[in-house]
């Protein structure tokens, strides 16, 4: 019932709201949902992270109104002001229908996929394989983890949720050995993101994943509000203030915190230091990328499922089709809106996301934001109980995939291309279990 009465407010009251406001008021709309969410026993859901994530979301959004409106525009020149407001009513009305998808879906599941391993011999060879690969990855012999196939792929993934995974175990049976696993994983990825990452998002997510699992292993929020929350606090604190000058490093992170960078670089003037203060904040807006939306639709009419058709293209297996194009719509956006170009080898040389509120509505209008939304919510519900996350702390599969979600959750999600992905990865952890149940 809370967010019914939130979306009719959206509605009435978009046309006296300004754009701000309306990511004020759906900040306070989705606090309360957090509050609410909080007195359940299971706390820590797909739903919860993108409360928190729509949350910093808008926060971002509002500070990047307010540079507009004081003409100090330092990051994202390509938003279109006079589409603010509308873009904020989008945001605000698919976000809020993504949860109500999500809630009356929330008993229904696909198949399930969860594959428990309770062998310590099993557990701890699992560790050596993703203890050495990371080793491997190191020392430029990342076999296992590089390349664009799915095998490649579901590693990767098992790789870094491997850290959620032991420190769960540890947080649960408060074992040292399996402490011993998560926090070695941890330093391994945290180095390899350092020093060779061209993603800054990435010199986060071990930390990400390793307070997350102590966190759900320990089975009760009462810890986060306790001394143990400390050691996060201190690392996303320091992680945001180096943020801005990971801008000039995204080729070797690890300059940033040895004095490696160029002479040019440490002799930047303080003023332009000063622009980039709040980088990080920056990221988080998805602002921009929805006025353009807007911007196309008004001027090129809808697509009317253009920008989404490649897509189509992934239902079809890479081994019946090796050469299958890749699927590129951040690319393709980014040369849609005139704010990158193609290379001499024909690739763009910028990558933007819609936001999957943007895609729905540059393809489909308003129908597509309240259907699409509404469809996308309920997706993730089946897909999260499809892992049965908190039926065991050994179930490795449906801790993988759970802890994808969550991920893909802090982001508030990029655009449509995320529902191939998962389903794939879903249908992949699906064929496992079969295996698993059939010897």
């Amino acid at each position: 019932m809370l967010n019914i009465v939130f979306l009719f407010l959206y509605v009435i009251l978009s046309g006296f709201l300004s754009g701000a406001e309306l990511f004020i008021l759906l900040t306070v709309h989705f606090i309360i949902c957090v509050i609410v969410h909080l007195r359940k026993k299971i706390a820590i859901t797909p739903v919860f992270i993108f409360y928190l994530g729509v949350i910093i979301v808008n926060i971002a959004n509002v500070s990047l109104i307010s540079q507009v409106e004081n003409h100090h525009i330092t990051t994202y020149t390509y938003i279109v002001p006079k589409y603010i407001n509308q873009a904020a009513l989008i945001w605000c009305i698919s976000s809020t229908l993504c949860v109500i998808g999500y809630q009356l879906t929330i008993k229904k599941s696909l198949p399930a996929i969860d594959v428990e391993i309770r062998k310590k011999k099993t557990l701890q060879n699992l560790f050596w394989i993703l203890f050495i690969a990371n080793i491997l990855t190191i020392i430029g012999f990342g076999m296992l983890t590089k390349g664009g196939n799915q095998f490649a792929k579901i590693f990767g993934l098992l790789n870094s949720i491997g850290i959620l995974f032991y420190a769960r175990l540890w947080a649960k049976g408060k074992n040292r050995t399996y402490r011993m696993y998560a926090i070695l994983l941890y330093v391994v990825e945290t180095y390899i993101a350092l020093t060779s990452s061209f993603l800054r998002f990435e010199l986060i997510l071990p930390t990400f994943y390793l307070f997350a699992g102590y966190f759900i292993g320990k089975g009760n929020l009462k810890y986060i509000f306790s001394y143990r929350i400390i050691p996060l606090v201190a690392i996303l604190v320091f992680y945001s203030s180096v943020f801005s000058t990971l801008q000039h490093n995204r080729s070797n992170f690890i300059s940033v915190f040895t004095g490696g960078d160029d002479e040019e670089e440490r002799e930047e003037p303080r003023e332009k230091q000063g622009e980039n203060s709040g980088a990080l904040l920056n990221r988080s807006a998805n602002l921009a990328q929805i006025t353009n939306v807007v911007n196309l639709v008004e001027k090129n009419g809808l697509y009317s499922g253009a920008a989404s058709a490649p897509m189509i293209t992934a239902l079809v297996p890479r081994v019946l089709w090796p050469e299958k194009p890749l699927i590129q719509l951040g690319a393709w956006f980014a040369l849609e809106i005139g704010v990158g170009s193609k290379t001499s080898m024909g690739t763009a040389n910028n990558s933007i996301n819609m936001t999957v509120a943007g895609q729905l509505y540059l393809d489909f209008g308003w129908i597509g934001v309240v259907l699409g939304s509404f469809l996308f919510g309920a997706f993730l519900a089946i897909l999260w109980n499809a892992t049965r996350f908190y039926s065991s702390e050994f179930n490795l599969t449906g801790t993988i995939f759970g802890g994808y979600l969550f991920l893909l959750s802090i982001g508030s999600y990029a655009d449509l291309q995320v529902v191939i992905t998962l389903l794939s990865t879903y249908l992949i952890f699906l064929f496992i279990k079969k295996i698993s149940k059939a010897k």
